[in-house]
């Protein structure tokens, strides 16, 4: 059995999670749309925040990927679980404070949807969207369910479903949140063990998906150039890589940058955000997901003081973090006291 992680450890990965994560988003906002051969060429990539992202946002500046997993955690927080009625009133909230910045179409035309009175369920996008605006929202499901995959896939498809009905973005979303669980386990996985667990939860709802993912650590070994060349086609509708030489914004491919680069450079996070951001394109999404996993697997120690400090509303990041850690606290000691109560009756 793994050894339990003390409670001040815990608390730290639960923070170094929500924060890497919008990190992530802040480093890749100033590159996104980019090629790859332009974002390549940007000086001291993922050492520090662009002075002033896309010449209109302050500096440290975060986006959509950002808020709605904010809103998920708020969510969270309000109803004590992950629960997708809760998820779509906070989407509807954001929608009407207008406090999303940059959200992709479908996240745009769901909250449209629920605001006209669509049930929950039904207000997503139609089958075959797949965009990558799905994912970073995971993360929560990925704190909350413990050592639980059976839950964390069904928590992580309740949450895409809101803006998605697509099963490949609820799948994408299990993988997230499955990683992100093992990520904060702080076991030393191999790449193999890692994949086969995190396709687990993605093979819920789509087993293709589940295969891509599986078979990841066959690229570890390649050049970086070659493996996230291939990376960003893998299972892209055609129309999406067309005149593009950027990271796709299609679930699949930003997910498996994401973990390669995590597994790439699972120590350091600068290095594994750099292999992110010359991706172009999407990349915002993919660092966000990768500063997360490697900020869950070793604590605000492993984010570099500058990107800690300096991206916007840190402060509130950590709040949230603290306020998701004592619900996730909250719901691993409620069967531990059901237990001994049911022992006291029997007795």
């Amino acid at each position: 059995m793994p050894t339990p992680i003390p409670e001040p450890v815990l608390q730290d990965r639960f923070r170094a999670a929500v924060l890497g994560l919008a990190v992530g988003d802040a480093l890749g906002l100033p590159l996104k749309g980019l090629p790859a051969s332009a974002a390549a060429q940007v000086p001291e990539v993922g050492e520090d925040f662009s002075p002033r992202p896309l010449g209109r946002y302050k500096k440290g500046q975060f986006t959509a990927h950002t808020q709605l997993m904010l809103a998920a955690a708020e969510s969270a927080v309000a109803v004590g679980r992950v629960d997708g009625r809760s998820m779509a009133s906070q989407v509807v909230w954001t929608w009407h404070e207008k406090v999303l910045l940059l959200p992709a179409a479908p996240v745009v035309q769901a909250a449209e949807r629920l605001v006209n009175g669509a049930p929950w369920m039904a207000a997503g996008a139609p089958l075959g969207v797949a965009d990558a605006s799905v994912l970073s929202r995971a993360l929560v499901p990925g704190l909350l369910s413990g050592d639980d995959p059976v839950r964390l896939a069904h928590d992580a498809g309740m949450l895409a479903v809101v803006t998605h009905k697509e099963p490949r973005a609820a799948a994408a979303a299990a993988a997230v949140a499955r990683a992100v669980a093992l990520s904060l386990s702080g076991r030393r996985w191999s790449p193999e063990a890692f994949c086969s667990e995190v396709a687990v939860a993605a093979g819920v709802h789509d087993g293709a998906l589940a295969d891509e993912v599986r078979h990841l650590p066959r690229v570890l070994g390649w050049e970086v150039p070659r493996a996230l060349e291939l990376l960003r086609r893998v299972a892209v509708p055609a129309p999406l890589l067309k005149g593009t030489e950027g990271l796709p914004g299609h679930v699949s491919p930003v997910l498996l940058v994401a973990l390669y680069a995590a597994l790439k450079a699972p120590d350091d996070f600068v290095t594994a955000q750099r292999v992110v951001l010359r991706c172009g394109g999407d990349a915002d999404a993919a660092a966000a997901l990768c500063g997360a996993l490697v900020g869950a697997r070793h604590g605000l120690e492993v984010i570099p003081t500058r990107l800690r400090r300096g991206v916007v509303f840190s402060e509130h990041l950590l709040d949230v973090a603290d306020r998701l850690f004592a619900v996730a606290q909250r719901a691993r000691r409620a069967p531990a006291f059901a237990t001994a109560r049911a022992g006291v009756q029997r007795r």
